[in-house]
């Protein structure tokens, strides 16, 4: 494995303290993002250690920002992945291809999405030159969409798979009880990737976990469809990951 996964393969089931607070990703029991706690389940030896060992089969190739993100956040990732272990009522974690009543992740798909309301079978948003933030995911302008019972969403970048200029300049997000997030701005996709030519740029981590609302918002520039990709993970029960064309409800 390449030298960049350290900081994959020294994650440990053994509590770090800070004083009286343990704040190892792996075993600390709780997490507070933006305003809200998020209970953390527990991960065994060997959950940990199929987390570990598949998680780098979902990376980017060496070198790519793409990586060089979810290296960077693997322990955000791992927490959100025990938040929605948590909510599900703590199934065992089998990683790749689980079972329908186990849990496990993968990169996201358009599947797990929503806009106006209808599932979505690809990643493009159509956007008009405007000051005005328009619908890219959720059930309306106004109103996210609400994610099934059995996944969850742990998001930290985006992507844009249009060249040779992406046409996305700034986004917002709002998830669950948390509130509108910052609007983030994300023209730095012009540059692209400077080792793999891909438009890539970080988002704050965000926890969509099982029955929460996500709603995204988006403006550009200049008037284009972009295909812009959500980086991070889905996690989830077996039976809502094989989903293909029908939005995974339960």
């Amino acid at each position: 494995m390449a030298n960049d996964l350290a900081v994959v393969e020294r994650l440990r089931n053994t509590p770090i303290l800070k004083g009286d607070v343990d704040v190892n990703p792996v075993t600390r029991p709780v997490v507070k993002l933006y305003r809200e706690d998020h209970s953390l389940a527990d991960l065994d030896d060997e959950e940990l250690g199929i987390f570990k060992s598949q998680f780098v089969t979902l990376l980017a190739a060496p070198g790519s920002e793409e990586r060089k993100i979810m290296l960077d956040r693997v322990n955000q990732l791992l927490m959100g992945l025990r938040a929605i272990k948590y909510d599900l009522n703590k199934p065992r974690f089998k990683g790749l291809n689980p079972e329908d009543s186990e849990l496990g992740f993968g990169h996201i798909r358009p599947v797990f999405t929503k806009y106006n309301g209808t599932v979505k079978d690809n990643w493009n948003v159509t956007l008009t030159t405007s000051s005005t933030y328009q619908a890219w995911l959720g059930d309306s302008l106004t109103d996210g969409f609400t994610l099934g019972d059995s996944f969850g969403l742990v998001l930290c970048h985006l992507k844009s798979l249009v060249t040779p200029q992406p046409f996305m300049a700034e986004c917002s997000f709002k998830v669950g009880r948390t509130g509108e997030l910052i609007p983030v701005d994300v023209r730095g996709l012009r540059m692209g990737d400077t080792e793999n030519g891909v438009a890539i740029v970080p988002l704050p981590t965000m926890f969509a976990k099982p029955k929460m609302t996500l709603r995204a918002t988006a403006r550009a520039d200049v008037a284009g469809t972009d295909e812009a990709v959500l980086g991070g993970l889905v996690v989830g029960l077996g039976r809502a990951l094989k989903a293909t064309t029908t939005f995974p409800t339960t």
